[in-house]
């Protein structure tokens, strides 16, 4: 029985007990004049109620009709998601959450859409790069695709952002207006671990003078040079088309005093966490995502990928 249906019958015994069942109880002092004011309190009573039922009715048509358009956009036109995920020693959270995450993810999508195309780029230590190249979700090519993402091992060291989110843009098929992108983003420390091109060599300082800094809240000096890179990067692929989404998710918040890196993501957060707003920011209120939580990783995910349509 539906919501309108148990109120329609909880209104007609209302009525019929205060209409009809009342004036054979016993005289409790009400006169015909209250009588006549609780039959108007009735009928307009049953006024708001036929209005309140129309704008159910109104709203429950109109969801009907997002949910139509929804189906009918994720139909349309195929979708692509490429991911870039730094596999540093301090990602290991995250990599798993990845890891289940696109196992649900080419599972449920393909079922709602003409094609999903899925691909990764992972970032380690020493400018290290393994790609999982982008492929067509099928029965046939998922078993594949997972293997290579269970294949993914994290590779402590100093990490190449910027080169990282090149590789991922150019794992996108040539621009194309019929075809939704989305690109998603996630690691814990933003782009000023260059090798060979820092402006400060983090793993020189003590971990006294790490600590002092930390405990002061302070972080230290960074080269932003290559923030602007991928910004311009991110907002050209934005710009090039409506149907286009993008997803950042910054995970120093998880890493504990001991973890690897610890020092690394808590001296440069006070820069990471703006620099990962701001690729979300590329997107605009409706195509940018934002997130600190690992735990989030499949629901962002999918946001990404209906943000496009």
């Amino acid at each position: 029985m539906s919501a309108l249906d148990l109120f329609a019958s909880a209104m007609g015994a209302f009525m019929f007990l205060a209409i009809i069942a009342l004036p054979f109880f016993p005289n409790t002092g009400s006169s015909p004049e209250s009588i006549s004011e609780i039959k108007k309190e009735l009928d307009a009573a049953k006024a708001e109620s036929t209005q309140t039922k129309k704008e159910l009715a109104s709203a429950q048509k109109s969801l009907e009709e997002a949910k139509q358009e929804l189906a009918e956009g994720i139909n349309k036109y195929p979708i692509e998601l490429v991911i870039t995920i730094d596999i540093s020693g301090s990602m290991a959270v995250p990599l798993q959450r990845l890891k289940d995450a696109i196992k649900r993810l080419t599972i449920e999508v393909p079922k709602v859409t003409r094609e999903f195309k899925i691909g990764v780029v992972a970032y380690g230590g020493d400018g290290k790069f393994v790609t999982v190249p982008s492929v067509v979700i099928t029965k046939v090519s998922r078993a594949g695709f997972i293997q290579q993402i269970d294949a993914l091992e994290l590779l402590p060291g100093e990490t190449d952002v910027p080169e990282a989110v090149s590789n991922a843009m150019a794992m996108f098929s040539p621009p194309n207006d019929k075809v939704r992108k989305a690109y998603v983003l996630i690691g814990d420390v933003g782009p000023y671990e260059m090798i060979g091109s820092r402006s400060f060599d983090i793993y020189a300082i003590s971990e006294a003078q790490a600590n002092r800094l930390i405990n002061a809240g302070r972080g230290v000096q960074v080269s932003k040079n290559y923030e602007t890179e991928i910004l311009n990067s991110v907002g050209s692929f934005i710009s090039s088309n409506k149907l286009r989404s993008v997803m950042a998710m910054y995970t120093g918040n998880a890493t504990r005093p001991g973890d690897a890196s610890y020092n690394v993501i808590a001296l440069t957060k006070p820069h990471s966490t703006p620099f990962f707003k701001a690729v979300a920011n590329e997107g605009g209120e409706d195509n940018g995502h934002y997130s600190e939580e690992p735990s989030e990783m499949l629901s962002m995910l999918l946001i990404a990928v209906l943000a496009a349509s």
